[in-house]
């Protein structure tokens, strides 16, 4: 179950929100009619990630890398075409 809220209140009712978030575990910001952010509560993350079968392998590498050893190797791979102007 999830809640939408205007941008306005859940500034303005910053406590609530967190309350409805423990609540109903998901709650929708919207601003001018457009959906901007959802927070999650701890056990709707967890959920959400195991839903969809998201498994990292190497967890280690995200605590100093922005990126998977994997993307950086192929970045590294990748070469300048020949029409390259360098001037």
């Amino acid at each position: 179950m999830s809640k939408r809220v205007s941008a306005s209140d859940a500034k303005n009712n910053f406590g609530g929100l967190l309350g409805d978030v423990a609540a109903l575990g998901r709650v929708e910001i919207v601003k001018h009619g457009r959906l901007v952010a959802i927070l999650l509560s701890p056990h709707a993350l967890s959920s959400a990630l195991a839903a969809a079968a998201v498994v990292v392998q190497d967890r280690s590498w995200g605590e100093k890398h922005m990126i998977s050893p994997e993307q950086a190797r192929a970045a590294r791979i990748v070469s300048v075409s020949d029409d390259f102007d360098e001037s």
